[in-house]
């Protein structure tokens, strides 16, 4: 009969065992599913961190192509204006300062 009992026991033993297994089994699967669905929301917020990323480095890129050409613009009228300055020089130096005090009036 004591075998009998123990074997009773054993296997009472077992199935608690079993069920212990059975909850932590079903508490693991649960964290396996909360942590897809975390890494899914990681992902997705990587892609959009991208995105936004990209956009703005795009952004600065055609803001930065604006800037050039305005400032290649400005520099292009300050050049012509040096070059118009630099003629009129030659021009009042080869006509010599007594022909320059006379369209000036000066005498």
């Amino acid at each position: 009969m004591t075998t009998l009992s123990s074997s009773v026991q054993q296997l009472k033993q077992n199935e608690t065992e079993i069920a212990v297994l059975q909850v932590q089994y079903k508490t693991l699967d649960d964290k396996v599913g909360d942590l897809k669905t975390d890494l899914k929301d990681f992902r997705t917020h990587i892609d959009t961190h991208i995105k936004d990323t990209q956009d703005m480095i795009k952004g600065f890129q055609e803001e930065n192509v604006k800037s050039h050409k305005e400032m290649a613009t400005k520099i292009s009228a300050l050049e012509k204006w040096k070059w118009m300055l630099m003629g009129a020089g030659v021009l009042a130096g080869g006509m010599g300062f007594p022909m320059i005090s006379k369209l000036l009036g000066m005498h």
